[in-house]
């Protein structure tokens, strides 16, 4: 039996926790065991003990390298008796992987310009990915561009795109009381964000698409729910009070069980402007049958794809959101076809039974 370690930096549950929860709940057991570091207090912990999986909790952090991080993990994987070290960032993972002379994966979940990197910085990932990893899983084509424009070799860069279980079916009465706690109206038309509170998410776009459907006709009353936590909170809390929207934009916070949000949306949409690649927040949409309106950067665009699921507007643009937006609201046909799209889309290509089985094939090819 092959043994698999998984570390993770994440304190908070975000989009590489919960995949990496999708990857171990998939998982061939009969031929691998697995085991997960992550930092001690993790929110991901208990999700991880209902999943019985044998955890151990760090206590210097591993997202940068540092000589405690990589003597502490060095002793873990000893005790694991791991055969491969799959990192998520984790640079200490890597290092200490190495040093054990284990086989070493990392998976690179963001994608970004490398023209706007500092040279220095460059060489040291271009070095560190060379020299560190035998292979490193992008979570997008995008991804696996931005890794070869840094240098690293094509045969090292597989691409699995990010995989996850569908969306439960909820009952009536969940979403009567989600209405009520949210104070919204079963005619009302809900639009939702569901992404950290971040600069690289967009979220001032998708508030001035909502300022602007303000004054446009709409068949029924229209609601845009911001879903998350994050460090722009506040400013985003502030300006949403500056244009007078509260009655129209709900920041709700976080949401642990998302099935709830996702049944009542009828609007998925993403607004990224730096990082993404394959997003678990469109592909659970997709699962509840929902449209997608994503802008066209990053892995967002083949996520998209052309069989109807959604529709694409440029980076920043929050007229072309807002059109997007309504066209989806004015025409039950349309927003049918897409349901329909979406829903199939979802079953070909973002599974996570089907991206487990990728993964599964690139521990056995190392």
């Amino acid at each position: 039996m092959m043994k698999i370690l998984y570390v993770i930096s994440d304190s908070n549950i975000g989009g590489a926790g919960v995949l990496l929860c999708n990857l171990l709940r998939h998982i061939d057991r009969r031929e691998f065991h697995c085991g997960v570091a992550l930092p001690f207090g993790s929110a991901l912990r208990e999700r991880l003990l209902a999943l019985r999986v044998p955890i151990w909790e760090l206590l210097h952090p591993c997202d940068s390298l540092n000589a405690a991080s990589v003597r502490e993990l060095t002793a873990v994987i000893a005790e694991a008796g791991a055969d491969v070290i799959h990192a998520n960032a984790a640079i200490s993972a890597r290092v200490a992987g190495r040093l054990s002379g284990k086989k070493v994966i990392h998976t690179r979940h963001c994608t970004f310009s490398v023209s706007d990197r500092l040279w220095i910085r460059r060489l040291a990932e271009n070095l560190g990915n060379r020299m560190l990893s035998d292979v490193v899983i992008a979570t997008s084509e995008s991804a696996a561009e931005n890794l070869r424009d840094l240098g690293i070799p094509k045969r090292k860069i597989r691409v699995i795109l990010n995989g996850s279980d569908p969306v439960r079916q909820v009952s009536d009465g969940e979403l009567d009381a989600l209405r009520a706690q949210w104070g919204l109206s079963e005619s009302d038309f809900c639009v939702g964000i569901c992404a950290r509170l971040e600069a690289c998410k967009g979220h001032d776009i998708f508030i001035r698409a909502a300022q602007k459907l303000r004054s446009k006709p709409a068949p029924r009353p229209l609601k845009f729910l911001i879903v998350g936590e994050g460090s722009q909170r506040e400013r985003l809390a502030h300006n949403i009070r500056a244009l007078g929207l509260e009655d129209s934009v709900l920041m709700v916070g976080f949401v642990a069980d998302m099935a709830p949000v996702y049944r009542l949306l009828r609007v998925n949409v993403n607004c990224s402007c730096g990082t993404e690649t394959s997003c678990l927040a469109i592909s659970e949409g997709m699962s509840a049958s929902l449209p997608t309106v994503a802008t066209d950067f990053g892995g967002n665009p083949s996520m998209i794809g052309s069989d109807g699921s959604g529709i694409l507007v440029p980076v920043g643009d929050a007229d072309a959101l807002a059109s997007a937006i309504l066209r989806i609201a004015s025409d039950e046909v349309v927003e049918f076809s897409m349901r329909r799209a979406a829903l199939s889309r979802y079953h070909s290509h973002f599974t996570a039974a089907r991206m487990t089985r990728q993964v599964e094939a690139v521990y056995r090819q190392i």
